[in-house]
């Protein structure tokens, strides 16, 4: 490919909305999901460990 010497043409850079989750309020909402994973992960696991317990004293 030859150069010509010529700048490449300039085209612009599209500009887009700001998006809605952008900022705190998305941050905001993953951090309130962790916490409900979180919530939800150890009452699973007291659950657990309540079978374990009921089961290993039947008896």
């Amino acid at each position: 490919m030859a150069d010509t010497g010529k700048p490449a043409p300039h085209t612009p850079v599209p500009q887009y909305a700001e998006t809605v989750d952008a900022g705190y309020r998305a941050s905001n909402r993953v951090w309130i999901r962790v916490w409900i994973y979180i919530v939800a992960g150890h009452l699973f696991a007291a659950f657990l460990f309540l079978l374990f317990y009921v089961g290993s004293h039947q008896g």
